[in-house]
């Protein structure tokens, strides 16, 4: 995965109203952890971190920071904090990596193509939308994809049907279900009739009309 560089500033001031008026001047507020060290609070352009997140499909992202007075560090985008009504980006949280050694991150599970199940009525139920694995920071990717083609009514995979190749060591219980592809769906005697009648309109009498 390719580096990108960012310029991040150190700050002093911190706590809720000085992270506030931090983001009213184009920046958003962060922390830069790791190595046994204590955090460092930093912050950052919003536009030009946002411009780097858009070229993603997840926030799995590393980053080359040119933090001030220390120079360059690499490290993962390990959380991103947005606001939960505007989406704004409010917090970001940095692990420093180094390239030598392993880091735990989640990655998705992206599935690819129609199952054969789900072309004959079945339901395809994507249970894993993620997963955790262990890896060096150069081998990162945004997401593996999960070919369910084959799956018939009935199939599932599990995780200990990925194979994912010796670069990535795989951090889930391997019975867990990733996808399966169920019966359809039939609908009792019971469930049709309360439909019929929940679907009939109201009739208003023309005696009641009268009376009203």
């Amino acid at each position: 995965m390719e580096d990108t560089k960012l310029i991040a500033k150190k700050r002093d001031l911190q706590g809720s109203s000085n992270s506030r008026r931090l983001r009213r001047t184009g920046n958003i507020p962060g922390v830069i952890y790791g190595e046994g060290k204590e955090a460092t609070a930093i912050q950052l352009n919003t536009h030009a971190f946002e411009q780097l997140l858009h070229h993603h499909t997840s926030e799995n992202v590393i980053l080359e920071i040119a933090v001030e007075g220390e120079g360059d560090v690499s490290v993962l985008v390990k959380d991103v904090q947005h606001h939960p009504v505007t989406s704004e980006l409010i917090h970001v949280d940095l692990l420093k990596v180094d390239a030598n050694r392993p880091i735990h991150v989640e990655i998705a599970l992206e599935l690819v193509g129609e199952s054969a199940g789900a072309k004959i009525g079945g339901s395809l139920e994507h249970v894993m939308h993620s997963i955790m694995v262990e890896c060096l920071p150069g081998n990162l990717v945004e997401s593996f994809e999960i070919d369910v083609t084959n799956l018939q009514i009935g199939d599932s995979l599990h995780v200990a049907d990925l194979n994912l190749g010796p670069k990535f060591k795989l951090l889930a219980d391997d019975d867990a279900i990733i996808v399966g592809v169920s019966e359809p769906r039939v609908e009792t005697e019971e469930e049709v009739a309360e439909g019929a009648v929940a679907a009939e309109p109201e009739v208003v009498s023309k005696k009641k009309t009268e009376e009203a």
